[in-house]
């Protein structure tokens, strides 16, 4: 069968990839994370630039847009149509500061204009073809400003090794089977799950994968496609993202995932002081990927990193402000759990309680947070304790100010559209928080 009339690329574009928010893209998420991990940060105090590659439905760009009116937003995605459903509700919200690009992101590498401070994308490194991926890296080396971040979320190895044979079958079904996308994909996946049922051996051999099928079977048809039916689709080797990276002058920093920076709280216990024992970048973090059985990368560039020395690194962590986001407990009456990659994580009520107890209150200083103890003393303690708070949905770093937003004009506009997100916009943080607690 022919390559249906819609691809780009050989990435499937016949139905529309549902909406997804990424708050590890936003603007104070990844200033926060960044500083945390030690580097000076893009200023979020004065005008910033931020651009998606991939922007899909455009979900991301638009709450970044709404809620942080000191940045200006570019999103670019190769599907027109997208790119134009983007663009329409940017205009009915009056988001302004959004720019919606259409463009293949081979010629878009080929465009001047002014330097990004943040450039973010989400799956796509996994799903394109090397050309793609080497237009991105062009993009970054081109538009991306001394110091600015750049976040990329992929399909990584080994957790996602197992699906590469599972992929395959579902990628061929879509070639030879008839009726639109959605209906390929149902009745692809039924074939997997019939294999499954069935005893077949792969399933036997690698029990993760049904527990994958499972978890595939609950996505709309539509994600399915779009995630796994791409003609590219190839998880990743962090070592090879790392160098490719380097290459374009920017350095690995660590994850956007921020509890993914702390050994104690996302690696096997006993593995933790043979992890000390190697050295930063592509070793470290491809063992860190066989600890974990990463899945999922989210990995964190710096353009000329700014690393900062102690005495700096504590200025940079004072100036944060944290708030408690709306759910979060406001007093701890026993540990709190974690649940993680690697299982359920036990997190000491002494070390997480006096932030959220005093975070209850209103929105608090790392400066004024590190008076209380135990972090007097130790204030790398109260570092690891909100990185790990604000993976948990609980916690969250504040904008530096608070100028008119356009939240609540967006929000109307999402409000009918069917397949959004439950979300809550909130502008005093710059982003916007699930109404059930991610892990």
């Amino acid at each position: 069968m022919s390559a249906r009339a819609t691809d780009i690329d050989g990435y499937m574009a016949d139905t529309a990839y549902p909406m997804h928010f990424h708050r590890e893209q936003m603007p104070a998420w990844l200033h926060a994370t960044a500083t945390a991990l030690g580097v000076r940060a893009p200023d979020l105090a004065r005008p910033y630039r931020w651009c998606e590659l991939g922007s899909g439905a455009g979900l991301t760009a638009l709450v970044a847009a709404a809620c942080n009116p000191s940045g200006r937003f570019t999103a670019v995605d190769a599907d027109a149509t997208q790119v134009a459903r983007t663009r329409t509700i940017a205009e009915r919200a009056g988001l302004a500061n959004l720019d919606c690009v259409h463009a293949d992101l081979r010629d878009y590498a080929t465009h001047d204009g002014e330097s990004f401070d943040f450039i973010v994308s989400h799956g796509l490194w996994a799903w394109v073809s090397d050309a793609v991926r080497a237009a991105c890296l062009a993009i970054v080396e081109r538009r991306l400003a001394p110091g600015g971040l750049v976040a990329v979320g992929y399909m990584s190895h080994p957790g996602a090794s197992q699906l590469q044979g599972a992929q395959r079958l579902l990628h061929e079904a879509n070639r030879h089977l008839e009726g639109d996308t959605v209906s390929r994909t149902t009745t692809a996946l039924s074939l997997l799950r019939d294999l499954a049922d069935g005893g077949a051996g792969f399933f036997a051999e690698h029990p993760g994968a049904s527990r994958q099928l499972d978890a595939m079977a609950r996505e709309p048809a539509a994600y399915i496609a779009h995630e796994f039916l791409g003609a590219h689709w190839r998880p990743q080797h962090v070592a090879d993202v790392i160098r490719d990276f380097a290459g374009v002058g920017c350095g690995f920093l660590g994850s956007a995932t921020p509890i993914e920076n702390i050994d104690a709280l996302s690696i096997p216990g006993q593995l933790q002081p043979r992890m000390r024992t190697l050295p930063p970048g592509p070793l470290a973090e491809t063992a860190r990927d066989l600890a974990r059985n990463q899945s999922l990368r989210r990995d964190l560039f710096q353009r000329d990193a700014r690393r900062l020395d102690e005495a700096a690194h504590l200025d940079a962590l004072d100036a944060l402000v944290f708030a408690a986001l709306p759910g979060a407990p406001t007093t701890l009456s026993g540990d709190l759990r974690f649940d993680t990659r690697i299982g359920p994580v036990t997190g000491a009520r002494d070390l997480f309680a006096p932030v959220l107890d005093a975070l209850a209150q209103g929105p608090l200083s790392f400066a004024q947070l590190r008076t209380r103890a135990p972090y007097d003393t130790a204030p790398g303690l109260l570092n690891q304790a909100l990185q790990a708070l604000t993976w948990a949905g609980l916690v969250h770093a504040c904008l530096p100010s608070s100028r008119e937003a356009s939240a609540d004009a967006l929000a109307r506009q999402l409000a009918p559209l069917p397949g959004v997100p439950a979300l809550a916009l909130l502008p005093a943080i710059g982003s916007a928080a699930s109404r059930q607690v991610p892990r």
